[in-house]
């Protein structure tokens, strides 16, 4: 049960690191020329997204960081009560 939690653990840090980077790479990729990974299809200049793109975008991932966020909570808090018992 510890192993499995502390994997699960180290998957939501992955997952909270992955997030946090996204936005980064995004934009990476816009400067570079590229679509944004589908942001702008047709590059930066000609990009034609909706006004709720970039909200929409924000909301994902602050929905993610704060979900993943609060299961490490958790599992934290479960390992520490499992080693505690031992």
């Amino acid at each position: 049960m510890l192993i499995a939690l502390r994997i699960l653990l180290g998957v939501l840090v992955v997952i909270v690191l992955g997030a946090a980077v996204a936005p980064l790479l995004v934009v990476a990729d816009l400067a570079a020329g590229g679509t944004g990974w589908g942001l702008c299809p047709d590059g930066m200049s000609t990009c034609t997204t909706s006004y709720f793109a970039g909200p929409e975008l924000l909301a994902i991932l602050i929905f993610v960081l704060l979900a993943a966020s609060g299961g490490i909570a958790v599992c934290v808090r479960l390992i520490r009560r499992l080693e505690a018992g031992q």
